[in-house]
């Protein structure tokens, strides 16, 4: 087998098999991606004659060379996207659900603009609740706070920036008992802009996880959840937790670690720590209060003098 820097051939004298394997990592780290790539004009006529349907753009539906344009009820701006203001008087005179298929309804209408508002899991959780199976239908004042400061949330929300893909990403991410928090940002330390916000509640099992393993599934969850900005291009997570930084570094890992930091290999990322006190909004969106679910468990002493190695022979 001849080995050089970035491939090898390998060959299997009794069956005459030949492969060749290349490492392009290297070559990855230059490439700039085309992320919008524009098929060329002979093509499209090409593939025009095998079209049975053929449709053009409507000029009357087009806006050129505009500071700011309306697309599906939001404000598309050179600061960022915007509710449309228009849409907020109808989403304040909505009257409490008086049913299930109501509540449903109302929640469709705010999950559009989720992206646009922190924590709308955690707020909208009462409402949820009700459009589970075999609920008894109860309005509380538990399920008019929550309607009430959903529709709040229109009056003034945040001004998510539009993804720059010149420009690096930083994704701070942080995990609590009982929840994951991330938020995707843009921009210089002091200058950062959020893209979007996500956050939601750990099961039963991921309850029972160490703390670095919960930090470690905040990680890969919030990857998975962005991908469609990130993949592709350089991103740094930062988190407060110190151990994360060993889990690309682990010579040999097992278990859940193990497939987490394989899925990790597939993003080119470099983990940053950063102190708790600098990680403000994951780990507010991590940290919310909620109706925690008391567990018993039992206490058992373990002794942290362990014996020393030895060669069995």
């Amino acid at each position: 087998m001849r080995v050089r820097l970035w491939g090898s051939c390998g060959f299997d004298p009794k069956t005459g098999w030949k492969n060749t394997f290349i490492d392009y990592r290297k070559l990855n780290e230059i490439t700039v991606p085309d992320s919008y790539p524009l098929p060329r004009m002979d093509d499209l006529l090409q593939n025009a004659k095998h079209t049975t349907f053929m449709s053009t753009i409507n000029l009357n539906k087009c806006h050129f060379a505009c500071s700011r344009v309306k697309y599906l009820g939001l404000w598309i701006t050179s600061r960022g996207i915007e509710v449309d203001p228009d849409k907020v008087p109808a989403v304040q005179k909505i009257p409490h659900p008086r049913n299930v298929k109501q509540v449903q309804s109302f929640l469709k209408t705010c999950s559009w603009y989720r992206k646009l508002i922190s924590n709308f899991s955690e707020i909208a959780r009462p409402l949820s609740n009700l459009t589970k199976k075999n609920t008894v239908w109860t309005w509380t004042e538990s399920e008019q706070n929550a309607f009430t400061t959903l529709k709040n949330c229109f009056l003034s929300p945040p001004i998510l920036s539009q993804a720059d893909f010149t420009k690096p990403f930083v994704l701070r991410i942080d995990a609590s008992n009982y929840a994951l928090g991330a938020v995707l940002l843009q921009g210089p330390d002091m200058e950062e802009l959020p893209t979007e916000y996500a956050r939601r509640l750990l099961n039963s099992a991921e309850r029972s996880y160490s703390t670095t393993e919960r930090e470690a599934l905040a990680v890969v969850w919030a990857l998975n959840k962005f991908r469609g900005y990130i993949e592709g291009y350089k991103i740094t997570v930062a988190s407060d937790h110190q151990p994360l930084k060993w889990l690309m570094k682990l010579k040999s890992p097992s278990g859940r670690v193990a497939r987490w930091s394989l899925q990790l290999q597939s993003f080119n990322l470099n983990l940053e720590y950063i102190p708790g006190k600098s990680n403000v909004v994951a780990d507010m969106l991590s940290r919310l209060d909620y109706d925690q679910e008391i567990l018993s468990c039992e206490e058992n002493t373990v002794s942290i003098d362990f014996p020393a190695r030895s060669l069995l022979i």
